[in-house]
């Protein structure tokens, strides 16, 4: 009996651990880009991950990191619950669609042209309607555009992809942040000065975010809420996303003629 009973108060434990391991475990979702993954053989690049990592440690919490195509990793953030994504750009429409954690980076988005395109002319936001633009799915700035009534866009899965086709003049515009379209040139050689902006994105500009999905746990929310907090108290924050910070600094002195360029309304 005495060992009967020993048996049932290990298997109560087992199934409370299990319960409470289950309950504490985080799905991970983000998309490849330079902030978020490094190339292979170097350590440059994926400072975002590396920081989400660190957070997540930081907090005691299991998780399962998962890279995804934008469109789905964000479906999946709106749909399932204890869900953290990554880099999030905050907006207004989805102010009160996602639990926000904390600032990664601030961020602008300028929509971009060919330097040589000197054809195309832009002064206001309405400007840019007349022209093909490039777009990565469900991205802040594909949904800004597709809300101000813009027609002529070309969805496709990375910014890469936007740069390529705007050089083969497949597409007149494309909409990225100042310290991504530095990170994309440094990763894929390119020359960035062939590229110039042509309108500020004002209404989007607000940083990238660890956000979480609206019905997580609130066990969780605090736990990675104080492990973010922590790291951006003792400096790892700012040591792992210096380099970033640079690009945007950097992009200022390249095009530093952005502060004469017309906001979108």
């Amino acid at each position: 009996m005495k060992l009967l009973n020993l048996l049932v108060v290990s298997l109560i434990i087992e199934i409370i651990t299990a319960q409470t391991l289950s309950a504490e475990s985080i799905q991970v979702i983000t998309e490849r880009s330079p902030f978020t993954s490094s190339k292979q053989s170097s350590i440059d690049g994926g400072e975002a991950t590396e920081f989400v990592r660190r957070v997540l440690e930081q907090s005691g919490l299991r998780y399962e990191l998962s890279y995804q195509p934008w469109k789905r990793a964000y479906n999946t953030a709106l749909t399932k619950k204890n869900v953290l994504i990554y880099p999030l750009a905050r907006s207004k429409p989805r102010e009160n669609m996602f639990i926000w954690v904390g600032e990664l980076i601030p961020v602008n988005y300028y929509l971009v042209k060919l330097k040589s395109r000197t054809e195309i002319q832009i002064q206001t936001l309405e400007d840019a309607k007349n022209y093909r633009i490039g777009v990565v799915n469900f991205h802040v700035t594909h949904e800004h555009l597709i809300q101000n009534e813009f027609k002529n866009l070309q969805p496709v899965n990375s910014n890469i992809q936007n740069l390529r086709k705007t050089q083969l003049e497949r597409i007149d515009l494309f909409p990225i942040s100042d310290g991504g379209l530095l990170s994309l040139c440094k990763k894929y050689d390119l020359d960035c000065n062939q590229f110039e902006p042509v309108i500020k994105l004002e209404e989007i500009s607000e940083g990238l975010y660890l956000a979480f999905s609206k019905n997580t746990d609130d066990a969780l929310l605090k736990k990675v809420d104080k492990g973010f907090k922590d790291l951006v108290a003792n400096g790892e924050h700012a040591s792992l996303f210096n380099e970033r910070i640079e690009d945007i600094r950097l992009y200022n002195k390249i095009w530093p003629q952005k502060e004469q360029i017309p906001n979108s309304p």
